[in-house]
């Protein structure tokens, strides 16, 4: 019996020896943790450490991670193979989900407001105040939030929400700036843990999770090696860090105080005996997306310079066929993405019933990708704030429900902007919004320009319904005049009196109606007045009366329009295709001035109809250059007007760069003609483009007049041609320019010019 029992103890003895021995030898090692740095782009090295550690057949049994560490160990930890995180984050979706870009594909061009002037925009709601009309966030978020919810949703419900079932347990870590304190997280929604951890302050807008105000992770733990000593115990821990702990704040540096008042400091010394850092030495930008390939390279060839060190202690290896066999398994558990229910928070009865219409009602299971486009149709809408998507596996049925918290437009924005020119057409421009949002949407808006160049007030209402075929009916009044100045002066001379007033005053009603996420139709009516006030030639003086010509008609039109393009003006990227037909009726009623030969009021009858194509197209790149061309036609049976001068006035004029809109040049308007030319941009910078472009112009049939001021067609087969080369700054708010312009047979045929703002107007009675 005694023997018995020395024999059991030295049993339980040599039991526990063999555990401490195996738990403190390093070749005995059966566990590896993976710990993953925030940095912005610099944690894109990341990959290539994964990368380094898998072609060593190292084997990756746990992951923590913090923000960008967050991001790439979630990938990892759902089934992602290396070379899927690999090519993700060098695609085009990752570059646009960094900069908060859309993808073209989901612009719902249908939605999208006329351009206006405006530069900076306040948006107010009932009980508010400035402070909460400051953006909180420099991108948009929406491209990243369904992606996460694209490709995490189907990893939770293979894991039934909890993180340690997942392909490779999982945790990460957000911020909790109320509390002071860290969030970490172990179950529940992935995709929304990983955007908590990924929150940057002031570029993402933050989230909610159970109440809490969440921000980036590595606000208070950048290297979260003590979650994964405490959460797993691996034997062996090898970590990827690319950040470090900031100086001491900078008497006079505001941005340092705040962030030694905001960051706490992290511990990114080794916790336990056998813990490797990798530290890679690219510094990479924390925003700086473009550079990619620089952070991975880094990543991998300084985890591959750590190997001599590593392999020794890891007596387990994990070989490829291993781990590609383990990975398939997990995945085969993951069920397809598909819908069969939407859930709306944060909006009333019948809003939700007008987003669920834009949503297409489905009565029936709906992949996500075939709801992807009508969600972001749903984003689009000026109504709607912001979306944050959350998909729910629903075990019973096998489809997920769709969850939508939806914030709704605040009512009120107000815009300001115009132009600030080096000549005298500096313009203004204010602009007010006011939306009603219900079961049929609607919008009231005002705006105004002013200056001494242009000027313009514009009254509108634009009521939207979304229930079967979705359209619009906008009823306007607008007033627009312009008034051309005689001279080219610069911003600093005396301006010689005006040659050319032109007046117009027109109501009608839009109709549009989508063709795709980037076309629709238009159709208006319109009742319109123009009056316009001008000198039959250049040698008046101040005692001279202007001639004047009022024309009073309706006009009705159909156009097709469709465009991709990447900014207001100055665009780089896209295409744009405007065609259009336009009928009008009218009368004309011409008051001779002092000038004119002429000293009976004529009255005449006029119909026409005008026909229009205009196609931008930036159809290659090549490096850093873009290449585009232009082409713009009309044809037209429009009559003459009295004189020539009114006949040029109401004619279609060819003005494809900005400064050419504000010049009244008679060699570039004509009843029918074909124009075309070219466009290069070089963007020697992330935000600066030089530009070059050169277009030619074929009237067919010149407007001239005899000694009578008579108008009358000239058909010899004259070219003018117009060019420009600019240098353009994209501020946040607008671009600043300078350009150097040619104008073939004008008074002057060089100019120099500086604009800051946008040079765009409100629509034209006859555009």
């Amino acid at each position: 019996m005694r023997l018995d029992l020395h024999r059991y103890f030295i049993g339980i003895w040599l039991l526990v020896f063999a555990t401490v021995i195996f738990r403190s030898n390093p070749l005995k090692a059966q566990s590896v943790g993976i710990v993953l740095s925030g940095g912005g782009a610099s944690a894109l090295a990341h990959v290539g450490f994964l990368i380094a550690l898998e072609e060593n057949d190292i084997p990756i049994d746990y992951i923590t991670g913090t923000s960008m560490g967050a991001i790439i160990g979630a990938m990892y930890a759902s089934g992602f193979t290396v070379h899927q995180i690999d090519s993700l984050v060098r695609s085009e979706d990752f570059q646009r989900m960094s900069i908060g870009n859309l993808d073209g594909e989901y612009d719902y061009y249908f939605q999208e407001r006329d351009n206006d002037a405006s530069l900076v925009t306040l948006k107010y709601a009932k009980g508010s105040f400035i402070a909460n009309t400051i953006p909180t966030n420099l991108i948009n978020p929406q491209l990243l939030d369904f992606s996460f919810m694209e490709g995490f949703s189907g990893a939770d419900a293979a894991a039934s929400y909890n993180f340690d079932s997942l392909f490779v347990p999982f945790r990460c870590v957000a911020s909790d700036i109320e509390s002071k304190n860290q969030v970490l997280f172990k179950d529940g929604s992935l995709s929304m843990a990983v955007r908590a951890s990924a929150t940057f302050p002031f570029y993402l807008t933050p989230i909610e999770v159970n109440g809490k105000l969440l921000f980036d992770g590595g606000l208070y733990n950048n290297f979260p090696s003590n979650v994964m000593y405490e959460a797993f115990m691996p034997d062996i821990i090898i970590g990827c860090n690319v950040s470090e702990n900031d100086s001491s704040p900078i008497k006079n540096d505001l941005f340092s105080q705040l962030k030694s008042m905001i960051v706490y400091k992290t511990n990114f010394e080794a916790i336990c005996d056998y813990m490797f850092i990798i530290e890679p030495p690219a510094k990479v930008g924390t925003f700086s997306f473009d550079r990619v390939s620089e952070a991975i390279s880094s990543g991998y060839s300084e985890t591959m310079s750590h190997m001599e060190h590593i392999l020794p202690v890891i007596s387990r290896k994990m070989s490829m066929e291993e781990r590609t066999a383990k990975r398939a398994k997990f995945n085969s558990k993951i069920p397809p993405l598909v819908f069969d229910e939407i859930r709306l928070k944060g909006l009333e009865k019948g809003q939700g019933n007008y987003v669920r219409n834009i949503l297409g009602g489905h009565n029936s299971p709906v992949s996500v990708a075939k709801l992807k486009s009508d969600y972001f149709r749903v984003y689009n809408d000026d109504k709607i704030r912001n979306i944050y998507p959350q998909a729910k596996y629903k075990p019973e049925t096998g489809y997920y429900a769709l969850i939508l918290d939806v914030e709704k437009e605040k009512d009120l924005a107000i815009s300001f902007g115009g132009n600030f020119s080096s000549r005298p057409i500096n313009t203004g421009f204010v602009g007010v919004r006011y939306n009603l949002f219900s079961r049929f949407s609607s919008t009231l808006s005002a705006n105004s320009y002013f200056g001494k160049f242009y000027g313009s007030l514009a009254l509108a209402a634009k009521f939207d319904f979304a229930a079967g075929a979705p359209f619009s009916i906008e009823p306007h009044i607008v007033y627009n005049r312009w008034d051309y100045f005689r001279s080219q002066s610069t911003f600093f001379e005396d301006v010689k009196p005006s040659f050319i007033i032109k007046n117009e005053q027109f109501t009608g009603v839009n109709l549009r109606f989508p063709a795709g996420n980037k076309s629709r139709f238009e159709s208006d009516i319109r009742l319109l007045r123009a009056f316009d006030d001008y000198y039959l030639n250049q040698t008046f003086n101040s005692t001279d009366t202007a001639d004047q010509t009022v024309f009073k008609a309706g006009t009705f039109s159909l156009a097709f329009k469709r465009n991709t393009l990447n900014r207001k003006v100055f665009a780089n990227k896209g295409t744009s295709l405007h065609i259009s037909a336009r009928f009008v009726e009218g009368s004309e009623q011409t008051i001779p001035g002092s000038t004119s030969t002429d000293r009976d009021t004529v009255v005449n009858e006029h119909n026409w109809v005008t026909l229009r194509l205009r196609y931008v197209n930036y159809f290659q790149k090549i490096g850093n250059v873009k290449f585009g061309f232009l082409l713009d036609g009309v044809m037209s049976n429009q009559p003459f007007f009295n004189n020539r001068i009114a006949s040029l006035m109401r004619a279609p004029a060819f003005e494809p760069i900005p400064e050419s809109q504000t010049l009244f040049m008679p060699q570039f308007r004509a009843h029918n003609y074909a124009s075309g030319g070219l466009i290069t941009v070089w963007s020697i910078k992330k935000n600066i483009d030089l530009r070059a472009e050169a277009y030619v112009f074929q009237p067919f049939g010149k407007i001239l007049s005899d000694e009578q001021n008579r108008p009358y067609y000239d058909h010899t087969p004259d070219q003018f041609f117009m060019g420009s080369g600019s240098v353009i700054v994209h501020t946040p708010i607008g671009p600043a320019s300078i350009s150097a312009n040619y104008f073939d047979q004008s008074i002057d045929q060089w100019s120099v010019i500086f604009n800051f703002g946008y040079l765009i107007f409100n629509r034209q009675a006859l555009e």
